[in-house]
Order: C-alpha cells, then structure tokens, then sequence
C-alpha cells in the first residue's frame, strides 16, 4: 500500500469516528420520523445521538421552530427530524403518525430596537480589559456606618482625584485584577477592570471630600474600592454587521475563571481599531488536527480537519484595542484562550430568538 493511501484510508477512518463521515446509518422512512425528547437532552446531543453529527443542530432547530431554547427542552415534546438525512441505526426515532403540534415560528426579523439583555447580563456592569495601567479618579474612604460591605442606599465618604465634580455626578467602583499573562502567547496581557457597583454625589465635604450614595450593586463594595467616571451603557443593543474578519480569541472571563458557558462574560484583545463594533457576533471556534502516522521509520505528519464552531458571541462595548462580549450560545464548556473570528450572518441567527427585543421609545 502506497504512502498515498495509507494516508488517505487513515483520515477517512478517522473522520468517520469524528462524525464527519457515518458509515451506521439506515435509509431514511419515506414517512416523517420523530423523536421524543428526554431529560437533559439538547438539540446538539440529540444531532450526535440521532446522525452522528452535532452540527446539525441549527437545521433541526429550524425544522422545529416552537423550540424558543435549544439548550432547554421539555421531556416529552415530540420534535420532527430532519428529511433527506440518513440516521444512525441506534437512533431512537418513531414514524411520525401525525405532525407534532408546534407553535407559529418566531418572525426572523431584527427587532428594531434591538435586544433586551437585561435579564442576561448587566451591560452596565460588565467591565473591561485593559492592556495598560488603570487610571481611576478617586477611591471610597469610609462608609457613614461601621459596615464591612457597603449596599444599596448605603452611604460613604469618596475622595476623587483631578477635576472636582458636581453633586448628582456619578461614578462606577471597580476593581482591577493583577496583571494577567495571555493564554494564548504567556506575554503580558493588562488587567481585568471588573465593575461592583455605581455611587452618586450627594455633598461636597471638603477639598477632594464627597459624600455618596450607593445606588448599584454587581459585586462586593467595600472601603478603599476605586471609582472611574460613569459612563452608561444601554442594555439595548443593536445587532452591527461587520464590514471585515477579524480574528481574535478569549484572552480573559469574568472572575478570573477558566472554563466558559451560556452567558458568561468574556474579553478578547482586538477593538474598535481593528474594526470590531459593539452589535457584532462572533464565532467561537475550536481547532482541529490530527496527527497522521508515515511510513516505518518517518515522522507522523499533521493534518489539519475544519475548525469545530463552539458557540457564538455578542460584543457589548469597545475599547481601541479591547473588547467585551456576552457568550450567548455554546455547545460545551469552552476554554480561556479559544480562538474566535467574525460571524458574517445572512439570515437571523437562531440563538437570537429567544432574547426579547428591546421596547420603542
């Protein structure tokens, strides 16, 4: 057997156990087949089960559009499987005696307005990544009360720095991690500026002197928090289409953590410069090679298979040269560090139809 071959008899067999190829398939019913939803299942785990291929969750989303979360289903529904699509022979599917019922399809429209993510994550409060040192405007000093940790209505004494402000102004605490190495390069990658709550000036002391009110909370305030000028930021957004790919990856997430699910906050180190616009979706992807054994006494070679898509990401604020996001689809955890790229979407991407859009003015 030629080199060549074996090679190519090599990749094929393994692509067959990735699922890219199926060899235990049986001919699909020319009737329709169901599938009854059991608990834990996903759209995903149901496309592994039923064809071998998780990727083929968008299209059986979109055969069963009363499904408004793919990640929550009832046990129980009865979804319809796809046509045309031979099935494993394992396949736990039933001739379709009649339709399943189903909703009337959510409209594949923009909303708009935008979307709501207020019940996903507050915008106002997601922080940011920045590749240099954090300059903030002023620190709390003291809560009126002998209070550990400060709450809502709270108040506490600020000393600012710089310009004085007014009373009504207000100002965003933080707290700024240590500096943070890159996952990807182990260089030097900046700080993680995480947002814990919003004050507002009620009286000028003295000097540099303020007393304020806490009027937000995403975290723990305490004495000796640092302040940055509030700058709002609306949970409304509004889906921007990009006009060049961009490649990039996770270089941080929230709290310092490794793995990444639905919903999580995630920073990656390309901005505003490199053309990325708070709207924008991104793919999260996953890489895939496989080492090929050569000839007795050669080295193995490298081939590279199709990047896996992991999940999606929504931008929600820019920096020059960072920017900030909300993971709103993904199909496993995903690693600090995964590489993404631009999402250049036609139609409405499905993950989306189950945010509420924003309300008119």
């Amino acid at each position: 057997m030629t080199r060549t071959r074996k090679m190519f008899l090599y990749v094929f067999v393994l692509m067959v156990c990735l699922g890219v190829l199926q060899m235990d398939t049986r001919p699909v019913c020319a009737q329709s087949l169901t599938y009854t939803i059991q608990k834990g299942d996903t759209l995903w785990d149901i496309c592994e089960k039923v064809y071998g291929d998780a990727d083929l969750w968008p299209k059986l989303w979109e055969m069963n559009p009363f499904i408004t979360n793919p990640h929550l289903l009832k046990p129980g529904d009865v979804i319809t499987l796809l046509k045309g699509v031979p099935v494993l022979k394992s396949a736990p599917v039933s001739v379709a005696e009649k339709a399943p019922s189903t909703k009337p399809p959510v409209p594949a429209v923009v909303p708009p307005h935008g979307y709501d993510l207020s019940s996903l994550a507050s915008t106002d409060g997601v922080g940011f990544l920045s590749t240099g040192e954090v300059v903030t405007q002023g620190v709390i000093i003291s809560g009126e009360s002998a209070k550990v940790m400060l709450g809502v209505g709270d108040t506490l004494f600020i000393e600012t720095e710089g310009n004085l402000p007014v009373v009504g102004d207000r100002f965003t605490v933080c707290k700024t991690s240590s500096l943070l190495k890159d996952p990807v390069t182990g260089d030097d990658l900046g700080y993680l500026v995480s947002y814990v709550g919003k004050v507002r000036i009620l009286q000028h002391v003295r000097g540099q002197l303020f007393k304020a009110v806490v009027e937000k909370m995403f975290g723990n305030i305490r004495k000796g928090d640092r302040l940055l000028k509030y700058v709002p930021v609306s949970d409304c957004v509004e889906l921007a289409k990009a006009s060049r790919e961009v490649n990039t990856y996770i270089a941080a997430v929230e709290d310092q953590r490794v793995m990444v699910g639905q919903y999580t906050i995630v920073y990656f180190p390309k901005g505003s410069v490199e053309g990325v616009e708070r709207g924008q979706i991104f793919e999260i992807l996953k890489k895939r090679q496989v080492a090929v054994p050569g000839e007795e006494g050669q080295p193995s070679e490298t081939v590279i298979l199709p990047d896996a898509v992991l999940g999606y990401c929504l931008v929600l604020r820019t920096t020059e040269d960072t920017a900030t996001g909300v993971v709103l689809s993904a199909r496993e955890d995903i690693p600090n560090g995964a590489p993404m790229k631009t999402f250049f979407w036609t139609k409405l991407p499905r993950f989306l139809y189950s945010i509420p859009p924003c309300r008119g003015e």
